[in-house]
């Protein structure tokens, strides 16, 4: 380990969140962990109250509750070095019939959510001068043509846009930020469920969610933080051909694409 860092890590208590705690908690790192229930997360981690680990009960939709936490991450461990936006929901169904409440529902978690946490650490990591910000968004949020999952990619295509545009306010602060598209992850991590019982990118033949733990830990120490930062082969793939259908369509549409513009007449008649 390079040095000791705070971490801040939401929707802990399963999945990648859950196998990432454990891991700084093993490489000695401090790190608080939030879950809508802290016993459970407290004994999905299976650590000890030892200083070195703060569960935390929260409800991310509730700003007061998000500052609260964030206040006794503050209080129990001076700073927050590293603040990963883990926490998701994923509703499922085709586009036309997620109910309103369910979406509202998945944007208050990926979206709304994940805001309330950024307002509340970033202002401290500017007065500290330096940290860095993981939000978690996923290859559907960068590739959204999967069936039955519409409503789950407009929440992470919405943490794409905010997280880019964050990368540029906060780079003026010292603050990092890296975009994560995490793809396919194995799911028998243990733990509890933190959001529905279906999720698009947990499998049992996914990826290693150890490896892609340690692979967020080497981009905290790495010199050059990267903003889109890719999961998984077929994460890798996935958004290696869509880019390519894009480049494929810019070229082929070129021509209508750039000639919408304004004419100067003048300059036709000169």
């Amino acid at each position: 380990m390079k040095s000791e860092k705070i971490w801040l890590v939401t929707g802990a208590s399963a999945g990648l969140g859950l196998v990432l705690v454990r891991r700084l908690l093993e490489l000695g790192h401090k790190v608080a962990a939030t879950s809508r229930d802290g016993d459970a997360l407290l004994e999905a981690v299976g650590a000890k109250l030892d200083g070195q680990f703060l569960p935390l009960t929260v409800d991310l939709a509730d700003e007061r509750n998000v500052r609260r936490a964030v206040q006794a991450t503050v209080a129990a461990f001076g700073r927050v070095d590293v603040l990963v936006n883990h926490a998701s929901v994923a509703p499922q169904g085709p586009v036309g019939s997620v109910s309103d409440a369910e979406l509202r529902s998945a944007f208050d978690i990926n979206v709304f959510g994940m805001l309330n946490v950024i307002r509340a650490v970033l202002p401290r990591m500017h007065v500290q001068g330096g940290g860095h910000v993981f939000n978690l968004s996923s290859i559907l949020g960068f590739d959204g043509g999967q069936a039955q999952w519409g409503a789950y990619s407009a929440t992470k295509f919405a943490v794409a846009g905010l997280t880019e545009a964050l990368a540029a306010e906060a780079a003026p602060m010292g603050v990092r930020v890296s975009l994560v598209y995490p793809g396919a992850m194995r799911a028998d991590t243990g733990g509890t469920p933190e959001s529905a019982a279906h999720d698009p990118l947990r499998h049992a033949s996914g990826a290693d969610p150890l490896k892609a733990a340690q692979a967020l830990i080497q981009a905290a120490d790495a010199q050059y933080a990267p903003l889109h930062l890719f999961l998984g082969r077929d994460a890798f793939d996935q958004a290696r051909i869509k880019i390519q259908s894009v480049q494929q369509e810019l070229a082929r549409w070129r021509e209508m694409s750039v000639s919408i513009g304004f004419v100067d007449e003048r300059r036709l008649a000169a």
